[in-house]
């Protein structure tokens, strides 16, 4: 009878706290992070009849042995790397679409096609000031799409650096949480209800952290994990059984991480997965980008520079640069009191230390002084040192401080402060003669540098006036002093400053002039050089070129990122359903579950009261 009493109590009991389990796992339905709870029943030991037991002659009955997770790991590791997986090409997708986009609405290639274009427009009217206007207008307009891009793409890369910094503290403080985590788990007792809660939470920052970097986890006594980062022998142990967690940082260089960035830092090859991984890879693809524009900004400007400086303008004299390849940015400093407004002027054609500039506000005025400290200037305003002019506005506290950094590549390409008539549209030099006496091939950057076959350096103008025997001369304005005796056989003659040549057969006596164009002539030689500038390849061909290809790069790189990101998404939730099949809570299932056990436990209720009947009769009979 007593054995029928303890079946009885053994079912009740454990059904009763099965039955808990599953009224948890209702309860938590929608909480996030929550695994499924499941009692484990298992059989009473038995006595086996020894001195102070009896064999008994049926079961000992049931207990609920504990109550368990139900984790299947093979299924949330691989939805853990699905979701890592997916962080990391969400992260590059978002950071490349604002490249393109930005890339897109600057269109620079569009700007400096219409510069071309405008350099048409002039060669057909060189003296019109309208035309030499539209042209400097769209010079103005090409430097700007640079410039506005180059800082454009500036603040994405800071901002970007700014998102990578977060995602590495982000990475540090789930390790600490693990660590403190894992603490826990090693004081606690298996089963237990502050045990499964605990690694529930553990699971939920594995979650987060493998969103974050690729890791890899090994699981120990109570629960507690170690976690590396990445896989195999190379991974590098971030979060131990015991103990503290390590720290992991973004270098310097924006694309690549160090384990311990604080003290003695080691670069660490990041896995190709999570968040991170998308932004330092997004990070590369800013940067070099940037640096692609730098170039093509210093190719853009030294082509059309070179172009300009082989003219003459409407004053007859030598073009000089269009474009100023170089300026300055001023930077507040982070912890000024003060509020002075700061204006920085850069001399045209100034040149500013690469070190940069430091300003400095005093009690008595301001002190500005170059980066590496070789000079400085002291005064109240405004101060001039290496071409730079700073104003400093009323408002400024003593300490306070500014720096000024030199910027070149797209930042630094300006338009130069020109008038229309300063635009050289005509070539630098006119041939005065009979049509077709010689054919001027190239000209020269500094009329001070000709030199003909023997060195002569007497500048032009040149009379040169065919003789017999198939030779010309070449004397001065005067025709007096002979320079130098040239063929007249359509060989080139050339010199440092000009190449040219007098076409066989030419009559002899026949004579003509080399002079510098004068000024206002209806010449449009020079507008009409730039197209051929235009067609001038590069290394990576004619510039237009190289920043059309730049953006379709820039476009294939988005479309590829587009597709992995879909295929990735389509990933992470088939893993997540397949792990929420196992770990997550089905209503549905939990009430068929909670109908199951209760028929159980009434059913064990019902041993209890035949016992309890069956003992009233015996006792009965006794009376």
């Amino acid at each position: 009878m007593m054995d029928l009493l303890a079946l009885g109590r053994s079912g009740v009991l454990a059904f009763q706290r099965a039955l808990n389990a599953t009224g948890d796992n209702v309860a938590n339905a929608d909480t996030p992070g929550f695994v499924r709870r499941r009692a484990v029943l298992s059989t009473l030991p038995a006595g086996r009849g020894g001195a102070l037991e009896r064999a008994p002659m049926a079961g000992a009955g049931v207990r609920a042995a504990a109550v368990v997770r139900d984790v299947d790991a093979l299924k949330a590791n691989a939805s853990r790397i699905a979701s890592g997986d997916q962080a990391r090409m969400g992260a590059r997708l978002d950071w490349l679409e604002r490249l393109e986009a930005l890339a897109t609405s600057a269109d620079v290639a569009g700007q400096v096609g219409a510069l071309f274009d405008a350099g048409t427009a002039l060669a057909a009217a060189p003296t019109q000031a309208a035309a030499r206007g539209a042209f400097l207008a769209a010079a103005d307009a090409a430097a700007s799409a640079f410039s506005g891009l180059g800082r454009d793409l500036d603040g994405l890369e800071q901002d970007i650096r700014a998102e990578a910094a977060l995602s590495a503290a982000k990475v540090n403080d789930l390790a600490a949480a693990l660590a403190c985590v894992n603490d826990q788990l090693r004081r606690g007792d298996d089963g237990d209800a502050a045990s499964n809660g605990l690694m529930d939470n553990r699971d939920r920052l594995l979650a987060d952290l493998a969103d974050e970097v690729r890791i890899s986890i090994s699981e120990g006594p109570r629960g507690a994990v170690m976690v590396k980062l990445g896989v195999g022998p190379s991974a590098v142990e971030l979060v131990p059984y015991a103990g503290n967690s390590a720290r992991i940082g973004v270098a310097p260089d924006g694309q690549t991480v160090q384990l311990n960035p604080e003290f003695a830092p080691e670069p660490l090859r990041l896995p190709a997965s999570g968040q991170l991984a998308g932004l330092l890879e997004a990070s590369g693809q800013i940067i070099r980008a940037r640096a692609a524009l730098d170039g093509q900004a210093s190719q853009f400007a030294g082509l059309i520079n070179d172009w300009h400086t082989q003219g003459i303008d409407a004053n007859g004299q030598p073009g000089t640069a269009l474009f100023a390849t170089t300026s300055v940015r001023a930077a507040v400093g982070k912890a000024n009191a003060g509020n002075a407004p700061l204006d920085v002027e850069l001399a045209d054609g100034a040149v500013p230390d690469p070190s940069g500039y430091r300003l400095i506000a005093q009690a008595t005025g301001f002190t500005l002084s170059r980066g590496d400290g070789s000079a400085s200037v002291s005064g109240p305003g405004p101060l001039l040192l290496d071409g730079l002019t700073l104003r400093i506005g009323s408002g400024a506290a003593a300490g306070d401080q500014w720096t000024i950094a030199p910027l070149t590549g797209a930042q630094g390409l300006s338009l130069r402060p020109l008038i229309p008539s300063q635009v050289a549209a005509a070539g630098r030099w006119q041939v005065d003669g009979p049509p077709g006496a010689v054919s001027l091939l190239t000209i020269s950057d500094d009329a001070t540098a000709l030199a003909l076959p023997g060195g002569d350096t007497t500048p032009p103008p040149w009379r040169i006036t065919v003789i017999a025997g198939g030779l010309a001369e070449i004397r001065d304005s005067g025709g007096i002093s002979l320079l130098a005796t040239v063929p007249a056989d359509a060989s080139l003659i050339e010199g440092p400053g000009l190449r040219f040549s007098v076409p066989a057969g030419a009559a002899v006596g026949s004579s003509f002039r080399i002079a510098p164009t004068p000024a206002g002539a209806q010449d449009n030689r020079g507008a009409l050089a730039l197209a051929a500038r235009r067609s001038q390849p590069g290394p990576a061909g004619t510039i237009e070129a190289q920043l059309d290809a730049e953006l379709a790069g820039i476009g294939s790189q988005v479309a590829n990122s587009r597709r992995l990101e879909t295929a990735a998404a389509a990933l992470k939730e088939d893993t997540a359903r397949a792990n929420d099949e196992v770990s997550g809570v089905d209503l549905e299932r939990e009430a068929a579950e909670l109908t199951r056990l209760q028929a159980a436990y009434r059913a064990n209720a019902q041993v209890i009261g035949v016992a309890r009947d069956l003992l009233d009769q015996i006792l009965g009979i006794t009376r």
